[in-house]
């Protein structure tokens, strides 16, 4: 955790009593004056630190940011999420991830953003990212899987959202649909963007992006937007936590993952029938030059969608579904 954070923990930790600028000092190493300026940035970013100058700190306040300090008391992981960065603001979590990736850093990363400016869904469609509200968040993986396995990850990523979502909200019915929606009343609150660099027999890493539609109204949501979009605060009709929202999806998507890297996307299968939008339904979909239309089958291992057409079952690997009716 970067200082900052280190002094937001430690002033929870003390739960609502004085830390001295002393214990501060020799807990992270630095002077008082760097202490009181990281104090004075938390300050700026909506924390609420009451001083004394004989007693020390006291935290009365703290936003609802989705920075290390507010993720990792609410994180369960063994490995994936304790590195947790954040920046306010950012282009795409997904291309920054990408160079952190290059530079090295192991498994596990997590990145997120308080704003995106070119957040990205499939086929470069612009995600909304108004600042503040929602989830914005990039995962490094680097599953010593061959590369084929990868296609699956984006179901295993939005099997753990929709059981998560499903977790903090009881009332929420979350639906999966393939390849990588999330559905509340037939209206998306999720999308996953993965991105993977591999060689022609190995994975050297996998980056699910994903956003997650938190705390939005609907006058937050574009015009266009409205019909098609929801928030689970639209949906819950109360408000969330993005701190607790964000590690409940990553204490969720641990074990489905590590379960997914030892014997693949069969063992899930199950859990992800259950939530299926589209499973049994009428749809019809464009793929390269043509349409193809049948009646949607399930998932296979390999994460295909098992289209029932005129000419038997054809496994479909990609592709924009719509259903013929319904949502």
């Amino acid at each position: 955790m970067k200082p900052a954070e280190q002094i937001v923990s430690l002033l929870r930790e003390a739960c609502g009593d004085e830390v001295s600028s002393r214990a501060l000092c020799e807990r992270l190493n630095i002077s008082r004056a760097a202490v009181w300026k990281h104090v004075e940035a938390l300050r700026a970013g909506g924390y609420v630190i009451a001083a004394s100058s004989r007693r020390g700190y006291r935290l009365e306040f703290a936003p609802d940011t989705p920075n290390a300090a507010e993720v990792l008391p609410f994180l369960t992981t063994a490995r994936l999420g304790r590195d947790c960065r954040y920046v306010e603001e950012t282009g795409s979590t997904n291309r920054d991830m990408a160079r952190i990736a290059a530079g090295g850093a192991g498994e596990g990363v997590l990145l997120t953003a308080g704003r995106q400016s070119r957040g990205r869904g499939r086929m470069e469609r612009v995600w909304h990212s108004p600042p503040g509200l929602n989830l914005y968040f990039s995962l490094l993986l680097r599953p010593a899987v061959e590369p084929g396995r990868a296609v699956s990850l984006p179901l295993v990523a939005g099997l753990a959202v929709a059981e998560a979502v499903s977790a903090l909200a009881t009332e929420l019915e979350t639906r999966v649909k393939w390849p990588n929606d999330i559905l509340i009343g037939g209206r998306k609150v999720c999308g996953v963007l993965c991105e993977m660099q591999a060689e022609a027999d190995r994975v050297r890493s996998v980056i699910p992006g994903v956003g997650v539609n938190v705390n939005m109204t609907a006058r937050d949501l574009p015009a266009e937007l409205r019909g098609a979009a929801t928030s689970l605060r639209i949906a819950a009709g109360r408000t969330f936590s993005r701190a607790e929202t964000l590690a409940a999806i990553i204490n969720r998507f641990e074990p489905l993952y590590d379960l997914w890297r030892a014997e693949g996307l069969k063992p899930l299968l199950p859990r992800i029938a259950r939530l299926d939008l589209l499973c049994g339904r009428e749809v019809r979909m464009a793929r390269g030059g043509e349409e193809l239309r049948g009646v949607a089958r399930g998932i296979q291992e390999d994460g295909a969608m098992r289209l029932e057409t005129d000419q038997g079952i054809v496994p479909v690997y990609s592709g924009e579904v719509r259903m013929v009716r319904g949502f």
